[in-house]
């Protein structure tokens, strides 16, 4: 008999859902029509600006994309109106992302929709579910909050391209000293 283990269970459990979430939501924005031309992933890009992710550095690690892809997403959404590039206050040399009133208002419009609904399917919960909720994603913080201190941030390994493909970084032989072996 086959000993149970709750915790890969119950890791297992919320890999799925965080799977289905994430599907339902991408659906829920098309058929919805929620964003008009954006993609789940670029009004993902635009809440994390919000949320004061504004490097596209940090906005390729969070994403999980090649920095390239982060450019050019950023240079669409940019072009839209959604988002404008600033030099960094305390690094002239380097710039931030800062969402436009349109990027925001979308962003506020697709995330006040999509927590609706899914607060709707909460409603019929009793007090006790609710809390019982609540402490669940409390736990479920802690750990990606944990996991996400020590995620790699070097490398490009498992990254996808702006299609979700995977995508690896291309090495680059080392130059040649001149000396011959």
């Amino acid at each position: 008999m086959a000993r149970s283990n709750p915790p890969i269970e119950h890791a297992e459990r919320a890999l799925l859902l965080m799977s289905r979430l994430q599907r339902w939501a991408a659906a829920s924005v098309q058929a919805n029509q929620l964003s008009g031309e954006l993609s789940l992933r670029q009004l993902t890009m635009l809440y994390a600006i919000q949320r004061g992710i504004s490097s596209p550095g940090l906005l390729a690690r969070r994403l999980m994309v090649t920095p390239a892809v982060i450019t050019g997403m950023l240079d669409r959404l940019e072009r839209q109106g959604y988002v404008r590039r600033e030099p960094e206050p305390d690094d002239r040399r380097r710039l931030r992302m800062v969402l436009t009133e349109a990027g925001l208002a979308v962003s506020e419009h697709v995330r006040k929709a999509l927590t609706g609904e899914l607060a709707a399917q909460f409603a019929s919960a009793s007090a006790a579910e609710l809390k019982e909720l609540g402490h669940a994603l409390e736990l479920m913080e802690r750990a990606l909050g944990a996991l996400e201190q020590h995620a790699p941030s070097s490398t490009d390994e498992g990254l996808e391209d702006e299609e979700g493909r995977p995508t690896r970084r291309r090495r680059v032989p080392a130059a040649s000293s001149g000396r011959k072996k």
